[in-house]
């Protein structure tokens, strides 16, 4: 990073400073690092930043999701007044080897309010499955697609056996 650019960023770390005072020590530390151009430290400045997902990752993430949808409407018209067994929701992603995955969920149900089905009544759902797995919903979608939407419960069997 060139001295211009640690200029910029020093000078906006000053603003911060100044208009949160009460994250003042997290902005100073992190300024000091740059006015003394400590470079190992400058990834500190992003360290809660995430990498992302593509539109790809989230247009699968969503596909999961609405795969999720179809079991629940399906559930509840072949079994009306009848809780959703375990075994039918959607338990989310891993959260130390499937972060941002787990994150767009919670950002997409709870913080955009879609797919509120899916949080089976939980007023704080976590998503955190605490084992990977993606390949598994992979598998389970790459059968979903060959269905309709509306289900049978030999359909959702066999999906949830991929």
């Amino acid at each position: 990073m060139d001295k211009m650019k640690r200029y910029e960023l020093i000078n906006q770390l000053l603003i911060l400073e100044k208009l949160y005072p009460e994250d003042t020590d997290y902005y100073v530390k992190n300024r000091k690092a740059l006015e003394n151009g400590y470079e190992l430290h400058y990834s500190w400045l992003t360290e809660n930043i995430s990498d992302g997902l593509s539109k790809e990752q989230c247009k699968e993430v969503l596909d999961i999701l609405d795969m999720y949808r179809s079991f629940t409407f399906s559930w509840q018209r072949l079994h009306e007044n009848e809780k959703i067994p375990d075994k039918l929701k959607f338990i989310g992603f891993d959260g130390n080897y499937e972060t941002e995955l787990m994150g767009y969920v919670q950002y997409f149900i709870i913080e955009l309010e879609r797919f509120n089905e899916l949080t089976y009544g939980k007023e704080h759902p976590y998503f955190n499955s605490h084992t990977p797995m993606l390949e598994k919903y992979r598998r389970m979608l790459a059968l979903w697609k060959q269905y309709d939407f509306d289900l049978t419960e030999d359909q959702i069997g066999l999906i949830l056996e991929a």
